[in-house]
């Protein structure tokens, strides 16, 4: 069972989820870089829009405000994985 997780920390990826979730740095954490950069150009890309359409900029910010709602719920419920498809539920740091 130990081969199935990874070495990323959950609480770790927990806070980076809640404090910087919608620029995606909690997957850029845990390998997850392509979703990760989508999830800041969404945020910085719906900013920008609000300028011009705030409906489509609103729009954007539900998009990457429902992926980090659902990845959220994942790491608390231990089934958010890091890029190997491993589960980030390590809850200290093994020395």
């Amino acid at each position: 069972m130990e081969e199935n997780k990874s070495t990323k920390n959950r609480y770790t990826t927990l806070m980076l989820c809640w404090f910087l979730g919608f620029l995606g740095v909690h997957r850029m954490y845990t390998g997850k870089l392509a979703t990760g950069f989508f999830m800041a150009y969404g945020t910085i890309a719906g900013a920008a829009l609000m300028f011009v359409n705030v409906a489509l900029g609103l729009s954007m910010f539900t998009i990457v405000g429902a992926a980090v709602v659902n990845d959220f719920i994942l790491i608390l419920t231990k089934n958010f994985q890091d890029c190997y498809g491993k589960d980030v539920a390590l809850d200290r740091v093994n020395k």
